[in-house]
């Protein structure tokens, strides 16, 4: 082969050529040493040369090359199986052929293979720098889409594992709160209220429903449900023997098979909204005790891993809730058994004021009822109605019992009642609700009552209706200075008190509840 004297001008297009890397593959030794030199002198820093393909691929497993000028024709792996054998998807790299072939073949199918130019041997060495030179622009831009395509899937790599933490941090937090509610849960109305919520926060979805399994009926019932209005608290559904392994969907009912041995027939408005219904079974020392059910996942979605395992946590950490909340109720059953019999030998203490509390709560249920007021708040008279006069066992009987007008000094210590009884209650843990109703029973509508005088909106609302309620009680009993009044009586000096005394509003509850019995 001969080599022509090349032009010593750099390449001025190419910019810095310090930065390049090139190898030569050829088997012939004066040629791989005469383009090394050659490319040397242009300022080109990196300059390897190999006499085959198989040494080339040794060679380019540990260094990234900018250019590859390659013979075709060489001992033991020749160009063309050294194309084939090239990383496609690797740092660009411009390969240019050099072959002493007559015929074109082999060189369009080396450039159908990858390469990007080709010289014909002979060839001059300013050919050599003119090819680079013709190569340049296209490297540069393969080099730059290489680059792009490196940053573009390291940030959709940074992106995925953006949403793998986002993932991982909203299940640690979503864990994080189901354990810190569960710890402030109190009561077992409570517990069920927030399991339904939870769920439905979890698994993002708009309907769910708690039921009670009832081992003895072998049924269930439900406690706590949303956007379920055909199966209401209380509503009991019966169990049916079934060795089906699935559920199904039907018309008019969700069949749901769980525990190994029954199915439940659950009700529903509009069956289309469960495509997908998640159940989950809560159990308390490997006891079925209620089932969740979840559906109407937002978009029709079905439930994923995530959620099943979030609800299976949220189900195991209830168990242990359960237990404690059941003891916690017993005993606080027992608590209230044991004041409520307080309260009753107080009361016995006085013929006239036997069964007054029970009384008084029974008229504030009624008026509550009227006031179409929640569950949650007739629960709250329940409890608190009876205790309302507790604080009477701090003031002394002849004070209580006395005929006659009290003095000044006697009508403080009466004062004195409700907050003594708010003291005597305080360990049973009571929601505020409850506890206004035994400290602000005495309240006045114009704000003239005891013990904080609070006016108007300001008293808690059960506390106002447990005052008229307890008002209409004291008129309508027998006392140690007068005999009952007319049940006509009571209701008028109720309405005179309209908007004075007590709230308009709950005078008229009590007004339309009590009316019917004045004729009794």
């Amino acid at each position: 082969m001969q080599i022509e004297a090349a032009a010593r001008a750099p390449i001025e297009i190419m910019g810095d050529l310090g930065s390049l890397k090139v190898l030569v593959v050829d088997d012939e030794a004066s040629i791989r040493e005469a383009l090394e030199s050659y490319l040397y002198h242009l300022g080109i820093s990196t300059v390897h040369t190999a006499q085959n393909g198989k040494f080339a691929l040794e060679a380019l497993k540990t260094e990234k090359y900018d250019y590859l000028f390659m013979d075709l024709m060489m001992p033991e792996m020749d160009g063309m199986e050294l194309l084939n054998n090239l990383d496609s998807n690797g740092r660009p790299m411009s390969i240019i052929v050099m072959t002493g072939y007559p015929s074109m073949e082999k060189v369009i199918e080396a450039m159908r293979n990858g390469a990007s130019d080709f010289l014909i041997k002979p060839f001059r060495l300013q050919d050599l720098k003119i090819s680079m030179e013709r190569v340049h622009r296209l490297h540069s831009l393969a080099k730059k889409n290489w680059i792009l395509k490196r940053q573009l899937e390291q940030k959709r790599q940074v992106e995925k594992l953006n949403q793998e933490l986002r993932a991982k941090i909203r299940e640690k937090t979503l864990l994080y709160d189901i354990i810190d509610s569960l710890s402030r849960v109190n009561r077992s109305d409570d517990l069920y209220f927030y399991l339904i919520q939870k769920a439905l926060q979890v698994c993002d979805a708009s309907k769910a429903c708690f039921f009670l399994y009832d081992q003895e009926k072998k049924g269930l019932i439900a406690l706590s449900q949303k956007g379920l209005d055909s199966v209401p608290p209380g509503h009991q559904i019966a169990l049916e023997p079934d060795h089906q392994q699935n559920r199904c969907i039907c018309p008019d009912f969700i069949k749901i098979h769980f525990n190994g041995t029954y199915e439940a027939k659950i009700p529903i408005d509009h069956p289309s909204f469960f495509p997908e219904l998640l159940s989950i079974p809560f159990r308390i020392r490997q006891e079925l005790f209620g089932v969740m059910l979840i559906g109407g996942k937002r978009n029709g979605a079905a439930f994923s891993q995530e959620d099943k395992f979030l609800m299976n946590f949220l189900a195991e950490r209830t168990a242990q809730n359960i237990e404690n909340l059941a003891l916690y109720d017993s005993l606080k059953e027992n608590l209230f058994a044991t004041l409520g019999a307080l309260v009753s030998a107080i009361e016995a203490r006085d013929p006239y004021t036997r069964q007054h509390s029970q009384r008084v709560t029974q008229v504030a249920l009624r008026i509550a009822q009227a006031m179409d007021r929640p569950f949650e708040d007739c629960r709250r008279l329940e409890s608190s109605g009876p205790l309302h006069d507790i604080g009477k066992i701090g003031i002394d009987d002849h004070i209580l019992k006395k005929p006659g007008r009290l003095t000044e000094e006697e009508f403080k210590n009466i004062q004195a009642h409700p907050l003594i009884g708010v003291h005597i209650v305080s360990p049973l843990g009571l929601d505020e609700q409850e506890l206004a109703v035994i400290r602000n029973h005495h309240e006045r509508w114009d704000g003239k009552g005891y013990p904080d005088g609070l006016k108007g909106d300001e008293i808690p609302l059960l506390a106002r209706i447990l005052s008229v309620a307890d008002a209409f009680d004291a008129m309508n009993s027998d006392r140690a200075y007068r005999k009952a009044l007319p049940f006509k009586h009571c209701i008028d000096e109720l309405i005179k008190n309209r908007g004075a005394q007590f709230d308009p509003k709950v005078v008229d509850a009590a007004v339309q509840v009590l009316e019917p019995y004045s004729h009794e």
